[in-house]
Parts: C-alpha cells; structure tokens; sequence
C-alpha cells in the first residue's frame, strides 16, 4: 500500500479527487466550469493525484510533463484548458522570466518523468476517468505500471 500526500494507495481515484478538492482553498471550484472545462480538471486532478504532484509551480509543470507523455489525452485539450483566462491571469502573475527559470531547474525532473512514463505498461487513458475513479490508487499504479 502506498501513501501519497492525497491519501492511501486504497482510495478511491474519485475519492483522492474528492479529497483533493476539499483541501484547496477555494474549494471545489468546477460547479462554475462548462463541461467541457470541468472534465480538463477533472484529467488535471487525477494526474496530480497518481503521479503524487503538489501545487507549486515545479508541480504544475510535472503534471503537464506526465499528462503528455504517460496518458492519452489530446493535446488540444490540454492547450483549451492552459488558454482558459484564470489560468492565463496566474501566469501573468508569476512572471514570464521567474517560469522560464523554475522550468529551468525542473529540467532534470523532466526528464527523470519522461523516462519513467516510458517504462509504464500502457498510458493512463484519461477518457475513460469515470471507470477510474472508481478503482483504488494502488490498483491504477498496477494496471499501468506506473512506477513514482
């Protein structure tokens, strides 16, 4: 059994996404999302949540690394979600030279990621998130051999 900082390996995928949620500081923000954006986060969160990643910027930019290369989702997708305006705001906020440095230093992160998502059984098929939520965080980490 495997601890993470969403829980134990036996939660649910839904119930660490539930978990997560209720721990942000806004709370669940996604009953104000379209559909459409409500499912990018719901993808967005269970990354987070499998490949145990925080919220720092270092973080964030882990989950995008694993979300393109260990699972199935569509890189179009993945840029609707990155172009929406909060998100746009936050990186404004941050500054383009502080995110060009922190994706500097997590170079070496980057590709220790790149290496272990390709050594998984199969990629993460983020399209079929409503049939994983319902399996355990240690079953996922099985099935897909993923290795953190």
């Amino acid at each position: 059994m495997n601890q993470n900082r969403f829980g134990s390996g036996t939660s649910t995928l839904g119930e660490a996404i539930h978990t997560l949620r209720a721990a942000q500081a806004a709370g669940d923000l996604t009953d104000r999302f379209s559909v459409e954006l409500e499912r990018s986060f719901d993808r967005h969160d269970a990354i987070h949540i499998l490949f145990d990643c925080g919220n720092s910027i270092q973080d964030e930019i882990a989950v995008h690394i694993w979300m393109i290369f260990a699972t199935t989702v569509d890189i179009k997708e993945m840029h609707h979600a990155v172009a929406d305006r909060e998100h746009r705001n936050v990186l404004a906020g941050i500054g383009h030279f502080k995110l060009l440095g922190t994706w500097l230093v997590a170079l070496p992160r980057i590709v220790i990621i790149i290496f272990k998502s390709l050594r998984m059984k199969k990629k993460l098929a983020v399209e079929e998130l409503s049939k994983l939520k319902q399996q355990s965080i240690d079953d996922i980490h099985r099935e897909h051999g993923i290795v953190l």
